[in-house]
């Protein structure tokens, strides 16, 4: 046998193994602003819906910009008003952490 056809066959037979497996929940992300009025934030939700049915993860993040940076007790406030937002059963995975440029959680699930 030649080794080209060998090494075909193997290959073939290593993607046949492969289809069955499932597929693996993709994170996704969400990006909302500090200024986001109410209406835009219950769309996001619905969105961040979308994929918790599905079965992704979802980081939801907002970035702050100059001097929102200096009022992040009400971001952080303004953040967790967000996830009460979400219409689905969800947990935060990673709770809201505050970084330099904002703020952000993963939500999955439950």
């Amino acid at each position: 046998m030649e080794f080209g056809k060998f090494k075909y066959e193997r290959e073939k037979g290593e993607r046949e193994r492969g289809k069955g497996k499932k597929k693996e929940s993709e994170l996704k992300e969400l990006r909302i602003g500090f200024t986001t009025g109410k209406g835009d934030l219950t769309r996001t939700a619905e969105k961040a819906k979308e994929f918790l049915e599905r079965g992704d993860k979802v980081r939801i993040s907002m970035r702050l910009r100059g001097r929102e940076k200096a009022h992040g007790p009400l971001a952080m406030e303004k953040f967790k008003e967000f996830l009460e937002y979400i219409p689905v059963a969800h947990r935060v995975e990673s709770p809201p952490k505050r970084f330099p440029q904002g703020i952000s959680a993963v939500v999955v699930k439950e």
